[in-house]
């Protein structure tokens, strides 16, 4: 079964859906409800390492969305979620000695908890931002339940992170903006919510507090504490590029097509999106026999193959789509890997066909 972005890959902490399950039991609903047709048994979610798929996560916040009726939960969830949920990361923010520091953390192993999302943040003048930026799709039935899904995932990831950068300053979440990529709905006005204020149809989601509060100190830090749970998320990256690395060319096929709408993406932003350096995805590549730009020359071809048999593209449009600003580069590299010119595959493919 194809699987791009490891959906049905159990990778993901069933601690973050007990979580779930406690705010749904306040709804009146019951955990086998909320566990319907996901695959999941509550006996086997009792194990310390149990794990669940993407998509098993997937059903169950879709079952919780539509049994609660409350379509702003992701809200609710975040501002909930315990950090000792992320497992070693949650332990090495809590022990971390301020809020720069727990930043820097959650940048670097973000990626061992979740995968369809990556932080990233800054200073500009007064303020700090963070943002969160889709990496891989959210899809789940249809168009409708998959907005629904990841507006849950970005609302709960953002309030977790204010959420618990409040356990450095109070202060901090009454002075916290939020920024989404969605209009607003009459749903927000039925949350309390003021002391957070949310700014929608954004260009990237995110949040945003003074920088002063990149100082504030952790009353419960405690550097050998750290540096031990720094080694379990060490480990834990480790894994995780192993993991990688097994269907590596396949991975970069999918970030490829997945975030080709601005121009492919470049070896630097596919490592990153890996979570692996530029020089150890180039040395993993040589060993499989292929370099990236091989990847890249036959990812575009393959969607150009795909356009030639549709008349309505020009070679133009399909020069410009697939990253080549001069038409007549397109065709000199068509023709050198495939031994005629877009026209002349076009003619034969069309040939074919009737």
């Amino acid at each position: 079964m194809r699987d791009p972005f490891g959906l049905f890959q159990e990778n993901i902490s069933v601690s973050y859906a007990h979580v779930l399950l406690e705010i749904v039991e306040e709804y009146g609903i019951d955990d086998e409800t909320v566990l319907q047709d996901s695959g999941l048994l509550l006996a086997d979610m009792k194990h310390a390492d149990a794990k669940m798929s993407a998509h098993q996560w997937s059903k169950l916040v879709v079952n919780a969305l539509q049994r609660t009726g409350n379509h702003r939960l992701g809200i609710e969830y975040g501002l909930k979620l315990r950090p000792t949920s992320h497992g070693a990361l949650g332990f090495a923010f809590l022990s971390c000695a301020d809020v720069e520091t727990a930043l820097t953390l959650c940048q670097q192993y973000f990626c061992t908890r979740i995968q369809n999302f990556t932080p990233e943040w800054t200073v500009d003048q007064d303020f700090v931002y963070v943002y969160l930026d889709d990496v891989h799709p959210v899809r789940f039935g249809d168009e409708q339940q998959s907005a629904q899904l990841r507006s849950f995932l970005v609302e709960c990831l953002i309030f977790g992170a204010i959420h618990f950068l409040s356990l450095f300053s109070k202060e901090l979440i009454e002075q916290s903006e939020v920024f989404l990529d969605w209009e607003e709905s009459n749903d927000y006005q039925c949350i309390e919510l003021s002391k957070v204020k949310i700014h929608f149809s954004q260009k990237r989601n995110g949040l945003r507090f003074p920088k002063f509060f990149l100082n504030c100190k952790n009353k419960n830090a405690d550097q050998v504490s750290f540096q031990q749970a720094l080694l379990y998320c060490e480990n834990d990256k480790g894994r995780l590029v192993k993991e990688n690395i097994r269907d590596l060319q396949k991975s970069i096929r999918s970030e490829l097509l997945y975030n080709s709408s601005n121009g492919y993406p470049t070896l630097p932003m596919i490592a990153e999106r890996l979570n692996m350096s530029e020089r150890t995805l180039k040395r993993h590549l040589q060993v499989q026999g292929t370099t990236f730009l091989q990847i890249l020359a036959d990812v575009r071809f393959t969607e150009a193959k795909k356009m030639l048999q549709h008349k309505q593209y020009s070679i133009q449009d399909i020069a410009s789509i697939v990253g080549y600003e001069d038409a007549t580069n397109f065709i000199r590299a068509f023709k050198k890997t495939f031994g005629e010119t877009p026209s002349q595959y076009r003619k034969r493919s069309v040939a074919k066909s009737s």
